[in-house]
């Protein structure tokens, strides 16, 4: 691996004016699948010392596009997949050079866009390019309330802050072989990857066509770390997959991404019952996790939620409750979480006033406000309560509701419509269903054009048309009462 990033490395600073003094930190964007492919484009990239923005290969086109304008890239490496989904209209987008990577690397050929490296000279390893500790280390983008995503700038001290305290925190030995279940899109592919090579562990690629059969893989592989959203572990559980002492070789899981069901939890508790077991809180932007809760017995359950509690800061980090006016909590009042400290990303990409807004200085302090409700109890635990705002989780996947109706406006040219997520299984979002203000529409025909619009995470299950679309006292669509017509099964 490398020998193949080496490469590609060489290939990235032989372009002209990298990394040139005075110059921005050049950027390299992956488009690639979840592979040993992609992590050696990230590890070229970084290896170059470049920022590094992953794009999702089984994102429409449109997204694509809408990435590749905002990100002003200086390369663009992809994987045989990726390579797939350059169509005329991407490849006019893409930056001048273009690199494919691969085990057996594809050969020119007709098809082959120009200017397309397949074959790169072999070089001997040469230490990796310095960088700052101010530079941003990747991008990753996220859902946007107006309909164009989020582009969250990661700076490398930040990162290399949290490898260290999670690697420390977790106790990761050399000898590990740990599972990795995520995209490069999804930023807990940073802790994956990142922390079991800090370790100096096996990092073993879960296949995408054998996630319902993870365990299994797991038992095979024999793995000693697992890492992965809880929807996994639900789903696995749900199948029957997950039985007493199904996975006594783990000896660390790290549960992250969205909330920890309590009954999920107990189910890995027999399951794996010689493992640590660690609940991981953090948006983006504060770089991948920065709270973490050990499950134990009893188990730290947040009251009548059903789920498990974030727990306490990491190191370096810091989190309180605030209210509306930004002033701090006392315990067990409900308000919004806010986190401090060095993981704190250094804003969003070409966004000034987004950036001063979610990233407030409060008693000289700088804040990112995480749009979670949450309280802090009398033993300084922090319990997440749910979103403030409209964002939910779908999968392990942010996605803001206001993203999914502004595309739905555009597709079904309605002024009025909705979405919520549903159903709702032990606290976790299974799906989304959207509704129209309209007499009737062509719910097949909606979701055919919404499918070229967004990730297949963000996609409604149902489309519903309304006579009359519930509003709020503000004329604002009411959603808990969308929810509550799906509850009463009178749509």
């Amino acid at each position: 691996m490398a020998a193949r990033a080496s490469r590609i490395a060489r290939a990235l600073m032989s372009l002209p004016n990298w990394r040139d003094e005075g110059s921005n930190t050049p950027r390299v964007g992956i488009l690639a699948s979840r592979s040993i492919d992609a992590c050696v484009a990230m590890s070229a990239a970084c290896w170059a010392g470049a920022t590094y923005v992953p794009i999702g290969p089984k994102l429409p086109e449109e997204r694509i596009l809408t990435l590749l304008s905002l990100c002003e890239l200086s390369a663009l490496i992809v994987d045989a997949e990726g390579a797939n989904r350059l169509s005329p209209r991407v490849l006019a987008a893409c930056p001048p050079c273009l690199i494919q990577t691969g085990e057996t690397p594809a050969q020119a050929d007709d098809d082959q866009p120009d200017g397309m490296e397949t074959t790169l000279p072999a070089c001997a390893p040469y230490p990796p390019q310095s960088m700052g500790g101010e530079e941003t280390a990747y991008i990753i983008f996220t859902s946007g309330t107006t309909g164009v995503p989020k582009g969250v700038m990661i700076p490398l001290a930040a990162a290399r802050h949290y490898v260290r305290a999670i690697c420390a925190m977790l106790g990761l030995l050399p000898t590990d072989r740990a599972l990795e279940t995520c995209e490069l899109s999804f930023d807990f592919s940073v802790h994956n990857m990142f922390a079991t090579w800090e370790a100096g562990a096996a990092l073993h690629i879960l296949p995408a066509a054998r996630v319902m059969n993870a365990v299994k893989f797991a038992r095979e592989s024999q793995l000693t770390v697992w890492h992965s959203v809880p929807s996994l572990a639900g789903m696995l559980r749900q199948i029957t997959a997950l039985g007493p002492n199904s996975l006594p070789g783990l000896r660390v899981t790290v549960f992250g991404g969205e909330a920890l069901p309590s009954a999920t939890a107990r189910a890995w508790q027999a399951a794996a019952p010689n493992s640590r077991i660690y609940n991981l809180y953090g948006p983006t932007e504060a770089t991948v996790f920065c709270l973490a809760q050990e499950v134990g017995d009893p188990l730290p359950e947040t009251p009548g939620r059903g789920v498990v509690a974030i727990g306490l800061p990491l190191p370096g980090c810091e989190a309180a409750v605030f209210d509306a006016s930004g002033q701090a909590l006392g315990p067990n009042t409900p308000g919004e979480l806010a986190i401090a400290g060095v993981q704190l990303a250094s804003g969003y990409l070409n966004e000034s006033e987004l950036t001063a807004r979610r990233f407030p200085s409060y008693a000289r302090q700088r804040w990112y406000l995480t749009g979670d409700q949450a309280i802090q109890d009398a033993a300084g635990v922090f319990h997440c309560l749910g979103r403030i705002d409209n964002q939910i989780k779908v999968m392990g996947y942010r996605v803001e509701l206001e993203e999914v109706d502004a595309q739905l406006r555009e597709v079904s040219h309605a002024d009025v419509v909705g979405s919520i997520a549903w159903p709702v299984v032990e606290g976790m979002a299974r799906g989304i269903v959207s509704f129209v203000h309209a007499s009737a529409i062509d719910a097949e025909r909606l979701l055919n054009d919404l499918k070229a619009r967004v990730p297949a995470y963000m996609l409604p299950t149902r489309i519903v048309a309304l006579d009359n679309m519930p509003l709020n006292a503000s004329g604002k669509v009411d959603r808990r009462a969308l929810a509550r017509l799906l509850e009463s099964t009178q749509v």
